[in-house]
């Protein structure tokens, strides 16, 4: 039987990693979203969260959503509201959404209210949750390791669990293929280790050859100094919410849930940064 699949986000590292995990199949359709209007490409689907009008199209004869919120939208009655209703008039059979470690617990973050919304629907669905990405180490972190030889963080000595995104794509991928056998589900995806930011800028200092160093500022110092860098008010603020709260909250739980969907070990943030080393020097 065929599947035709919508894979949200799909430039961003998280659908990169999906559709190099989500093989090529005669019984596969596999289209991904763009906010190109008029593409040409027939594997892509006009799609703009900001542009309710998209959505139906998007989602003509689409069995299947992989639904990743794009990080500057966070207001989840204007844009995911109507989108997950017209997955409903579309007749979607089911919803994979990408949400966060301890969503279920926090119900004042968008990733709570869009499960909810999710629930609510009546669309089989299944939740992804996974911790901390190890590729924030090579994106948004990257220039202050590579100018400033620091980690620049309000995270103190909270412990993190950290997460590489390749096998987050590698879980989501074995779902959509067996969409079937995971409905109402939710899997929580994190690595195997519990690290501060500290231990990390040991291994990273050991694996990549120049000493980088951790400090940890207070939120005023944090938020002023990424202000000067040019950093937008609302990305540094989501900065301090991820680095900062988590100093008062319960240590994360290492979940099982990767080893038992897959057969395999997590990724270590040693073997990541290895592989990554480039990035940094």
């Amino acid at each position: 039987m065929m599947t035709s699949y919508l894979i949200t986000g799909a430039t961003g590292n998280v659908g990169a990693a999906v559709l190099e995990c989500l093989s090529v199949d005669v019984h596969r359709h596999i289209y991904t979203a763009t906010q190109l209007r008029n593409t040409a490409d027939e594997t892509e689907r006009w799609l703009d969260f900001e542009q309710p009008d998209s959505f139906l199209a998007a989602l003509k004869q689409i069995d299947v959503v992989f639904l990743l919120r794009p990080p500057h939208l966070s207001d989840t009655k204007t844009y995911f509201a109507p989108f997950i209703a017209a997955c409903q008039q579309a007749a979607v059979n089911h919803l994979v959404f990408l949400s966060v470690q301890g969503a279920e617990h926090i119900s004042f973050i968008p990733h709570a209210k869009i499960e909810m919304l999710i629930r609510q629907s009546g669309i089989a669905y299944t939740f992804i949750r996974p911790s901390y990405f190890m590729q924030n180490l090579t994106t948004t972190l990257k220039d202050d390791i590579v100018r400033d030889h620091r980690l620049f963080l309000p995270a103190g000595k909270a412990p993190f669990l950290w997460v590489d995104v390749s096998d987050i794509g590698r879980v989501i991928a074995l779902v959509l293929i067996n969409w079937s056998q995971h409905q109402n589900k939710a899997y929580t995806i994190t690595g195997n280790e519990l690290l501060t930011f500290g231990q990390v800028s040991t291994l990273l200092s050991e694996r990549i050859g120049y000493t980088i160093v951790f400090d940890s500022p207070n939120p005023i110092r944090f938020y002023l100094t990424k202000r000067r860098e040019g950093i937008a008010s609302g990305l540094v603020l989501v900065m301090l919410l991820l680095h900062f709260l988590p100093r008062f909250q319960k240590v994360p739980q290492i979940s099982p849930d990767f080893t038992r969907l897959t057969g395999r070990q997590p990724n270590t943030i040693s073997q990541f940064i290895d592989q990554h080393k480039s990035v940094w020097i």
